[in-house]
């Protein structure tokens, strides 16, 4: 089924991606990876035209669907909608505001560099008036110039987001959609001096990944995949991540495989660490057994059995931020002093809906 988030009364994101695809209408090839050619092996008939505004030029199975949607939107609801497909989130954003009220406008794969790139910095999602101000000083005023921007440069001067606007004006954009209210991750950093001190590392990492699993128990939700973040001076960013046979809700093994992952910087200087578990379930859903894992990927025969523990039993554990090291909560807010998170998580949230840059994702 598709994906769908709504981000207010009148705007939304589907990935439908298991509906459609980037082929050729009428039989021609291709997936939503590669864009396809249309080619169906019969040259002497060309593509039906795209009738859709932007880059595309041959009309595609997506286009289709998508104006199967629009028309359903003004048939069923009475108003007219302007909706843009693209590959991936950044994209259709810029795309469905290129023609309001009531266009459509298609942005097929290996075409969205070349879409974004004369249009403003201020349409690339992320970029807000301050930051489009400290952009201008850099002497970035497109979407084209801000993706051959030197990376290093924005860390400077925006912090770890810089590159990731880059990267999103250049056309990358990973992120994937998910339903309104369900986190696709949780995940807690930590800042500190820099240090390439093992034992402080360690002790900062435990910390964190009891935080995690706590706050995932306490959300009811088991995890399939537990990654680290280590950020080397000044912005220099390193993630690894491990992926599980299946759903787990397992405290000591988010420490024992955060700590594993973080054997390989065991030399390095760090600024700041962070764990996170992901692909999330919240549905009421069988544990994997300890025994699915491979060797030196879980406890082993050593286990206490916590994997087979039902989640929201009883397991609290305080969190802290180990050497006193400024705590941050990229899902709920800040911190009290007991670890627990406070804020209003809408404060952190971007014009979409989706979780900021500031976030791990």
């Amino acid at each position: 089924a598709d994906t769908r988030r709504e981000v207010s009364i009148d705007e939304a994101y589907l990935d439908a991606t298991d509906r459609t695809s980037w082929a050729v209408a009428g039989g021609g090839g291709g997936s939503p990876s590669d864009g396809g050619d249309g080619d169906d092996g019969d040259d002497s008939t060309d593509p039906p035209p795209s009738g859709a505004a932007g880059p595309a030029e041959a009309r595609t199975l997506a286009e289709g669907y998508a104006r199967h949607v629009k028309d359903r939107i003004e048939r069923e609801a009475g108003v007219p909608a302007s909706v843009g497909v693209a590959p991936n989130m950044s994209a259709a954003k810029v795309a469905s505001d290129a023609d309001k009220p009531d266009g459509l406008v298609v942005v097929p794969p290996g075409s969205v560099a070349e879409f974004l790139a004369p249009l403003p910095t201020a349409d690339i999602h992320g970029v807000g008036p301050v930051t489009e101000g400290t952009l201008a000083e850099l002497g970035i005023e497109t979407a084209g110039d801000l993706a051959a921007a030197d990376r290093d440069r924005l860390a400077a001067e925006l912090g770890e987001r810089g590159p990731e606007l880059s990267r999103r004006a250049a056309g990358d954009d990973d992120r994937e959609v998910t339903p309104t209210g369900l986190p696709k991750s949780l995940s807690r950093e930590s800042a500190l001096p820099t240090t390439a001190d093992e034992p402080t590392k360690r002790e900062t990492v435990s910390a964190l990944a009891a935080d995690v699993a706590r706050r995932a128990r306490e959300r009811g939700c088991l995890y399939r995949t537990i990654g680290i973040k280590a950020v080397e001076p000044p912005f220099d960013v390193n993630t690894r991540a491990r992926s599980l046979p299946g759903p787990v809700d397992d405290p000591d093994l988010v420490e024992e495989v955060a700590l594993d992952l973080l054997g390989e910087f065991d030399e390095t200087r760090v600024r700041k660490l962070g764990v996170r578990v992901s692909k999330l379930d919240f549905a009421e859903t069988d544990q994997a057994t300890l025994g699915g894992f491979e060797p030196g990927d879980g406890p082993g025969d050593g286990s206490d059995g916590a994997a087979d523990r039902p989640r929201g039993s009883v397991g609290r554990t305080a969190g802290t931020d180990g050497d006193g090291g400024k705590l941050t909560d990229w899902v709920d807010g800040e911190p009290t002093a007991d670890g627990d998170a406070t804020g209003n998580e809408a404060e952190r949230r971007t014009g979409d809906g989706q979780a900021s840059l500031g976030d791990w994702s």
